[in-house]
């Protein structure tokens, strides 16, 4: 009797720590969902970028700024867009399944470097300076074709990198492109029966040849219905 009470008391205990670990192992899925708007207009922002780097995935806002994205308690959601500044989000941890926001950006100011400016009063002003302008010599015109012709202009904008702008939106897009192609099948074109029987058809009677040998690029047309090709197939 003792030695089954005590069977019974570790396999109690086996499986209240299986339990425990199982529902320490598991995290539940939540479905975070919000707004981003302009923290100065309330205008919704479309196109911003919405990132969760921990999960490596992310979307981008519709046309109301709305955004949806499949996140787990304690990731790190990154709301970004050109001219503002980055918003860090970290969803709770004790929350539902699901969870939504309205998150405000703001513009990023910069301060840039100080440029003097030397206008004209008055339009015959300017008309004086121009005329009285010293007119470059023959040596300063020929630096100034050589540094402005199109030859120069051309390998100069071919060696310039891509702008900041240009840089950011094309990082990005990559990121999203590669995040939705992981879910897209790719239909193999061997695998479809009608282009089959198509081909096997133009083949019997001849009018494959008579594409190649008439130089003609067009594909065989196809005008069968589901039981025509399912008899051509049952004939072969």
């Amino acid at each position: 009797m003792r030695l089954l009470v005590t069977t019974l008391l570790l396999l109690l205990g086996i499986t209240a720590l299986s339990t425990d670990a199982q529902a320490q192992g598991e995290q539940k899925f939540i479905t975070f969902s919000g707004f981003v708007i302009d923290g100065n207009t309330d205008e919704p922002m479309v196109g911003a970028y919405v990132i969760n780097h921990r999960a490596g995935k992310g979307v981008q806002t519709n046309s109301k700024g709305y955004f949806i994205l499949d996140v787990f308690p304690g990731d790190s959601i990154v709301f970004s867009f050109l001219g503002y500044k980055p918003q860090y989000y970290n969803i709770p941890k004790n929350t539902g399944l699901t969870y939504s926001v309205v998150v405000e950006l703001n513009i990023e100011n910069k301060w840039l470097k100080e440029v003097k400016v030397y206008p004209y009063r008055t339009e015959e002003e300017f008309k004086m300076a121009f005329l009285t302008m010293d007119a470059p010599n023959e040596e300063e015109r020929r630096i100034i074709e050589k540094n402005l012709g199109t030859s120069t202009l051309r390998s100069i904008a071919m060696a310039s990198p891509m702008s900041s702008m240009g840089n950011y939106r094309y990082a990005l897009d990559q990121q999203l492109n590669h995040l939705h192609n992981q879910k897209m099948t790719t239909m193999n074109p061997l695998m479809n029966a009608g282009s089959w029987v198509n081909f096997i058809r133009s083949v019997k009677n001849g009018s494959l040849l008579q594409g190649l040998t008439s130089g003609s690029s067009s594909a065989p047309e196809e005008r069968d219905t589901r039981s025509e090709i399912f008899r051509a197939g049952q004939k072969q």
